[in-house]
């Protein structure tokens, strides 16, 4: 069996016909690929969904449901399972273009040298409506093939683990898995390049990443489960400090590049929360005691970028400061700006839509 193809699946019944419609059309026969698709205890309408996938197509889905242990989670008991050659993961939200899968197996995974292929996405913002993309291709080419760790210290990779197929045999013989059930893709990638494995990276935009799910994880600004994810990410800058702290490693560059955009995470999240000051001065507090507490200036690509580090460098007196930035965020972007991105975003994959469909019935 040549792909595994990974679907954690968790309140998501209004995306996930789009997705899993759009892995049937990759041009894939049965017996050379498999769609694990895990019941992550999703509490709508995604286990009927599932099931009726599976009946029509047994021998594509398989559906596996467990109690809600995160992404992560999910992830690892799909890989547990799979038995291609690659693993691919796919969130349930998003979606891919026609034969995508079949081009990049057929014209770049044909050796047995490659351990990950990287290609690459596109952002969609369709809040649940369906959106194709039925003039795009999947046609590509090679811009990248080597050690993996070097491209991954150069930062030409993404680290999400939705744009890669990794070879499966790779992940068991290192052990790789997924150790956190949020912003999970960061450690896992940087697991898998320490070990340098061999990489090609493809020009191919393949992937449409939803940008208009107000129920995903990034999205939240539940005071509750932002605490939550705050919490997480310490968990997970807390190792990975010590690892730039020492100054050693293959991917050191990557790694003091990563603690820079977990800290923005976190300050982010901190704005989504809208914190008292007590909280407030706790959340800021615990992330002073970690020896990478700072954000880095110098990385951030603009002014605006660099212009926000600063601010987000000020002491836990800078409560005020914090206030008014969380105002403009929470009232300016999250209510104002983003519904108006996605909005045109929509008004524009519907012109596309209706073009598409006049074209085909001109014919």
């Amino acid at each position: 069996m040549k792909l595994s193809v990974i679907v954690p699946v968790y309140n998501v019944e209004k995306y996930l016909p789009r997705c899993l419609d759009s892995l049937l059309r990759q041009g894939m026969e049965p017996g050379e690929w498999e769609v694990i698709c895990v019941n992550d205890g999703s509490p709508d309408n995604c286990a009927a969904i599932l099931e009726d996938y599976r009946a029509k197509y047994p021998d594509i889905f398989k559906v596996i449901t467990q109690e809600n242990q995160g992404l992560g989670g999910a992830r690892n008991i799909g890989t547990a399972v799979a038995q291609g050659e690659y693993i691919a993961f796919v969130d349930s939200d998003d979606y891919l273009i026609d034969g995508a899968y079949r081009y990049l197996l057929d014209h770049f995974c044909q050796d047995e040298k490659v351990d990950v292929l990287q290609f690459d996405y596109t952002h969609v913002y369709t809040d649940g409506r369906t959106l194709v993309d039925p003039q795009a291709k999947a046609e590509g080419t090679l811009s990248f093939d080597g050690n993996g760790a070097e491209a991954f210290n150069c930062n030409r990779l993404s680290y999400d683990v939705w744009t890669k197929f990794y070879r499966r045999s790779f992940l068991e013989r290192h052990h790789i898995r997924f150790e956190y059930s949020f912003l999970e893709d960061n450690p896992f990638n940087l697991e898998v390049f320490r070990r340098e494995p061999h990489l090609r990276i493809v020009t191919s935009n393949i992937y449409r990443y939803e940008q208009g799910n107000s129920n995903s994880l990034i999205s939240t600004t539940n005071r509750e489960r932002v605490r939550w994810q705050l919490r997480t990410i310490l968990s997970i800058i807390a190792p990975l400090n010590r690892y730039v702290e020492a100054g050693h490693g293959i991917v050191l560059p990557a790694a003091s590049h990563m603690c820079n955009v977990f800290l923005h995470t976190y300050c982010n999240k901190m704005l989504k929360a809208r914190f008292d000051y007590r909280e407030w001065k706790e959340y800021t507090c615990a992330i002073k005691t970690l020896p990478v507490h700072r954000l880095d200036v110098a990385v951030e690509g603009s002014w605006t970028g660099k212009a926000i580090a600063s601010l987000k460098n000020l002491s836990v007196t800078s409560y005020v400061v914090y206030l008014l930035v969380a105002f403009f965020f929470d009232t300016l972007f999250l209510r104002v700006i983003r519904p108006r991105i996605i909005a045109c975003h929509t008004v524009s994959s519907n012109k596309q839509r209706s073009f598409f469909i006049q074209r085909n019935i001109s014919k």
